[in-house]
């Protein structure tokens, strides 16, 4: 389950909200995403399908899973006691 976001932008993509800054991010999709993290009660309910690629990051952001959405966007957490805190959809090339 998703307990926290990152920021506020991040939120108001998981609410359907118009937030902008996210040029060339397929949204319907991003949606399609949190609603598997927010489903998961366990890192192993994330579906391994290649078009999620679920994986733990490196560097600055060890400690961090990602979820691919498209291109260069991501959803990054992390992982805690079942659930999905400080939420963020970023693109990697930038963030």
């Amino acid at each position: 389950m998703i307990k926290t976001f990152k920021n506020a932008a991040s939120r108001k993509l998981y609410e359907g909200r118009k937030v902008g800054g996210f040029g060339g991010l397929d949204r319907s999709r991003a949606q399609e995403r949190f609603d598997v993290l927010d489903a998961a009660t366990r890192l192993e309910d994330i579906p391994s399908l290649k078009s999620i690629h679920l994986h733990p990051l490196k560097g600055g952001r060890k400690g961090q899973w990602a979820i691919t959405v498209n291109g260069p966007w991501r959803i990054c957490f992390e992982w805690k006691e079942g659930n999905a805190y400080d939420v963020e959809v970023i693109d990697y090339h930038e963030g």
